[in-house]
């Protein structure tokens, strides 16, 4: 039973999540929304490229590391694992990038959210702050979200540590990504309505199906490498959308 009284269960299915996303991918390139776009877009190309810079040189000492650890004898062997550890630290770094430039581009994303609800219904919240106050609640808002999932990350980290038990961890570990994905992307919706962070909440476990539908589809995007540079802009335009759908 929903605890929270202010959300109704749409009973939404993960492919109003999914249906979500695509539309919110498709708004974000009309020309009223792009002025607000090329914020998160700048913010992330940025990051993207300090990334990859940390990671190549953490590939290139994992690489050689793993050429010394091994025996003469193995020593084909660290010629045939460069190439996989290169593609899991793209894979990760694509993960790593996702999660930080939504972080940093929180203050730009409010706005591309509220921009998205005034082009596809012609209204938009009438929760109004200064620049600076806004600025200033968008990173205490990120910091209620990060003493959230912290604690859920480190379960889900314990957990796959576990033997036997542990062969579920990927799954769970991109059910857990999904879910995070979708609770920050939707939530710029009820920020923008001055709303707690516990609503967002409630109304996506009132809705887990859409809720994971949305994040799993962003979550794959974002281990393309440069995919980011859309998915987060597309994300909270398709939260925008979501959060509409859902809402009572």
């Amino acid at each position: 039973m929903n605890s929270d009284p202010t959300v109704t269960d749409r009973r939404a299915h993960a492919g109003d999540g999914l249906d979500c996303f695509l539309r919110g991918a498709r708004i974000m390139r009309e020309k009223p929304l792009r002025p607000f776009v090329w914020g998160p877009v700048a913010v992330s190309l940025a990051l993207v490229v300090v990334l990859l810079a940390v990671g190549y040189t953490l590939v290139q000492d994992a690489v050689a590391w793993v050429g010394e650890a091994l025996p003469s004898w193995l020593g084909w062997l660290a010629s045939g694992l460069a190439p996989l550890l290169y593609i899991v630290g793209v894979v990760v770094a694509g993960w790593l990038f996702g999660f930080l430039a939504v972080i940093v581009a929180s203050p730009f994303l409010g706005v591309l959210s509220a921009a998205t609800e005034q082009r596809q219904y012609g209204d938009k919240p009438d929760f109004e702050e200064s620049v600076g106050l806004a600025l200033v609640h968008a990173l205490q808002r990120e910091g209620r979200k990060l003493a959230y999932h912290l604690p859920r990350l480190l379960g889900v980290f314990v957990f796959s540590l576990l033997p036997i038990i542990n062969f579920v961890a990927p799954a769970l570990w991109f059910v857990f990504g999904s879910w995070m994905l979708a609770v920050q992307f939707v939530d710029y919706a009820a920020e923008n309505r001055g709303l707690a962070f516990r609503h967002t909440l409630a109304l996506l476990r009132a809705n887990r199906g859409a809720a994971l539908g949305f994040g799993a589809l962003a979550a794959l995007l974002l281990a393309v490498p440069f995919a980011a540079l859309v998915v987060i802009p597309a994300g909270v335009c398709g939260g925008a959308l979501l959060w509409r759908r859902l809402s009572p």
